[in-house]
């Protein structure tokens, strides 16, 4: 049974091909190297998605988020659990979003997910990309619009795709003074680096690579 008084739920959203996962794996590798204490459990809802046999919605209807809440209860350490929820519904759902102490949405243009869509397929023929581009118009793009851009608006944090690895440093320093908050002390490495909010240079990279809801 997960103690939810020692526990850190993290939610990173964004659009198709923008790299939440690779966000999510960066950040899991980061809090390790900080943290002793810390157990990271990574929940990607895309794989989740892309591994049922149910046939694609490209809606909410794709995601059962009261079975994905109702198995938070199934993780449990000692120490502290930092759970990261990412995917393009990861800010959709009220009740996940409720229990998130940070929540994050990882920002791109139309053009280059899809570029990044085609990258991953590896689309061999014309017909194959035909395929691909059918797929992005008739149902991704209007799933972008309809379901999962509106929720850059429960975002605490919006980092633009092509700045990821800057905004997963800023991410790290919010997701330590989270951790020290639950831990009530400081169980960091001192041997691993941390952005720190307050200096004036961290002031200047909020500008240029995020902004704040």
């Amino acid at each position: 049974m997960l103690d939810w008084d020692k526990w850190l739920l993290i939610s990173i959203g964004g659009g198709h091909a923008t790299g939440v996962d690779k966000v999510a794996k960066k950040l899991e590798e980061s809090i390790t190297k900080v943290f002793t204490n810390a157990y990271v459990t990574i929940i990607d809802l895309d794989k989740i998605m892309e591994q049922s046999d149910s046939k694609r919605t490209y809606s909410d209807k794709d995601i059962n988020f009261e079975e994905i809440f109702s198995g938070l209860n199934g993780i449990s350490h000692k120490g502290i659990d930092v759970i990261i929820l990412c995917g393009c519904y990861a800010l959709y759902n009220k009740m996940i979003n409720k229990r998130s102490k940070l929540k994050i949405f990882l920002d791109s243009d139309n053009d280059k997910r899809l570029i990044n869509i085609i990258k991953r397929s590896k689309t061999g023929t014309p017909d194959e990309l035909s395929v691909i581009i059918a797929e992005y118009m008739d149902h991704l793009r209007p799933e972008m619009m309809k379901y999962i851009e509106p929720t850059r608006v429960y975002a605490d944090m919006i980092i633009p795709y092509e700045n990821e690895a800057v905004g997963s440093d800023i991410l790290l320093d919010g997701v330590v003074k989270a951790i020290q908050e639950i831990d009530g002390g400081d169980n960091r490495s001192k041997t691993v680096p941390v952005w720190n909010y307050e200096t004036e240079q961290m002031d200047v990279q909020k500008e240029r690579y995020y902004d704040l809801s």
